[in-house]
């Protein structure tokens, strides 16, 4: 992972959180430290929109549901959308920060906790 010269992590990223499924999770806080994350990087991009379960199979359990996606500078996309979820406490916002500060690392980097089902409209079907 390189770094910026302030030292913070350069890989690109928009990281989009669903802002109406939080359920009974520690939303506000969890969400503080996802802009902390997000703020901590140099060209990282924080959403917050609506529903994301054309995406993500967000209603399964509590708390915040994200996607996130490695992207150049002027945000086009350069690999693959990270299904993220739930992120139910703060101890999960941190994790995930981590992740995104070690630049997204393919392989076992990320807990599986943090990993999010897709919807089953977003799922490849076999026939």
């Amino acid at each position: 992972m390189t770094h910026g010269p302030d030292d913070r992590p350069n890989r690109p990223f928009t990281l989009v959180v669903c802002g109406s499924c939080r359920g009974e999770s520690d939303g506000d806080e969890v969400m503080e430290s996802l802009r902390k994350a997000v703020q901590g990087s140099s060209h990282g991009v924080l959403v917050s929109t609506g529903c994301l379960g054309k995406l993500l199979d967000c209603r399964r359990r509590h708390g915040l549901y994200a996607a996130v996606q490695p992207c150049a500078v002027d945000r086009r996309p350069s690999g693959p959308v990270a299904r993220l979820g739930p992120i139910a406490t703060v101890a999960d916002a941190e994790a995930l920060g981590a992740w995104l500060r070690k630049g997204m690392p393919d392989g076992d980097t990320l807990p599986d906790r943090l990993r999010a089902v897709p919807s089953p409209a977003g799922a490849a079907h076999l026939d």
